[in-house]
C-alpha cells in the first residue's frame, strides 16, 4: 500500500490482506500510544509542581492524577485499540478460511460413518441371513436319531410354516 492508497474491503480480503492492515494499524496504534505515554508523563509531572497554597502533602501529586486521567485513559484505550488489530488476522483465520476446511473435514467424516454404518447393517443382515439359514438346515437334517428336528416334532411331511406349528400344538 501507498501513502495515498486507501484501503478497502478488497485489500482485505486478498490473501495476507488482513494481516498486513493488522500489522500496519498496530504500529500507528502502538506508535501514538507511546506518544500520548510520554506527554503523559510529561504532564503530570508539570502539574505536580503547581502548588497551590493550603495544600497538603499529597494534593498536588493527587490532583496531577485526576486531572491527566483522561490522558492515561486515551493511551490505555489505544493500546486495547493495538490487541484489537492484532486479533483482526487471527479472527479472519478462524471464521472463514480454517471453518470451510473443518466443516469439509467432518462432512467427509459423516459420509464415513454413514457407508460404515450401511456396511455394519448389510453385514448384520448377512449374518442375520446366515443364522435363520442354519436353522431352517437345522430343522431338516437329521439329527442323532436319524430324524429331523422337524420329523421330531411332527412338522416334517410337508411344506409346513411355523405358524402350522403353533396351530398343532394349540
Amino acid at each position: 500500500m501507498t501513502e495515498n492508497a486507501r484501503w478497502t474491503s478488497d485489500h482485505l480480503l486478498k490473501p495476507g490482506g488482513t494481516a498486513l492492515y493488522g500489522a500496519q494499524q498496530r504500529e500507528r496504534l502502538r506508535q501514538m500510544a507511546d506518544e500520548i505515554r510520554a506527554l503523559l508523563n510529561e504532564y503530570r509531572a508539570d502539574l505536580e509542581n503547581i502548588e497551590i497554597e493550603g495544600d497538603r502533602f499529597f494534593e498536588p501529586r493527587i490532583r496531577a492524577f485526576l486531572a491527566s486521567r483522561p490522558l492515561a485513559r486515551l493511551e490505555k484505550d489505544l493500546r486495547d485499540a493495538v490487541n484489537h488489530a492484532g486479533k483482526l488476522d487471527s479472527e479472519f483465520q478462524k471464521r472463514f478460511v480454517e471453518l470451510p476446511k473443518k466443516r469439509e473435514e467432518k462432512a467427509e467424516e459423516k459420509q464415513l460413518e454413514k457407508a460404515r454404518k450401511k456396511g455394519l447393517n448389510a453385514a448384520r443382515a448377512v449374518s442375520a441371513a446366515g443364522q435363520l439359514n442354519g436353522l431352517s438346515r437345522a430343522l431338516t437334517e437329521p439329527t442323532g436319531d436319524g430324524r429331523g428336528v422337524a420329523k421330531q416334532t411332527g412338522t416334517g411331511d410337508g411344506d409346513h410354516t411355523f405358524l402350522d406349528y403353533l396351530e398343532k400344538k394349540a
